[in-house]
């Protein structure tokens, strides 16, 4: 599977937006329709929305975008909509607007979320945990997530006493990945061992 390019390969959603009320400051993005759907077995969100660039638009930018139910990760599930609608709202501005589509129609996060590894959702999952519990800041995490063999204690910080309860869950579950690292596995170990002290 490709390493995922970010930002250089595809514009994300934000951007996407603010060119949009740049260019058209009356207009707006609403909700077209949504429906639940049953494919090959599984079940989908699909979420279509609209650009109107003007209050009168007859003819709005119309994007579609689906999302698998249940989320495949944790910071998916349970925001299937959010994740949909989004993506869709980023799909008809590039309708709206002809936007360069050298770039992609996809956004940056339908893209990343379909590239990675379930090793790489793992460790993005417990860099956001690390975040979000206030151990490490934000860009520390992104570095380390994206750095092989780096993990908290041998970059230097000292945080990692006392861990939330959700964090050292985290850590265990990266063990179940099948292609883990030595980077998780290392994070994995000393979760464990703290937890038995």
């Amino acid at each position: 599977m490709p390493d995922y390019k970010g930002p250089l390969d595809y514009v994300d959603v934000a951007t996407r937006i603010v060119e949009f009320r740049n260019q058209h400051p009356t207009g707006s993005l609403q909700q077209v329709r949504y429906e639940v759907l049953e494919v090959g077995g599984k079940s989908f969100l699909a979420f279509t929305a609209a650009a109107y660039r003007t209050p009168d638009d007859e003819r709005p930018g119309i994007g579609t975008a689906w999302e698998p139910i249940p989320g495949p990760t944790s910071f998916t599930r349970d925001s299937e909509m959010q994740n949909a609608e989004t993506a869709a709202w980023g799909r008809a501005i590039v309708a709206a607007l002809a936007a360069d589509t050298k770039k992609g129609v996809a956004s940056s996060e339908e893209v990343r979320n379909r590239q990675q590894t379930p090793a790489q959702r793992a460790q993005r999952e417990l860099a956001e945990a690390v975040t979000a519990a206030g151990m490490v800041t934000k860009e520390f995490a992104e570095w380390a997530m994206t750095t092989r063999n780096v993990d908290l204690k041998t970059a230097g910080i000292a945080v990692l006493v006392p861990l939330t309860r959700e964090v050292q869950e985290k850590g265990k579950a990266i063990m179940s990945v099948p292609d883990h690292d030595a980077a998780q596995t290392t994070l994995a170990d000393e979760l464990g061992a703290q937890e038995a002290s």
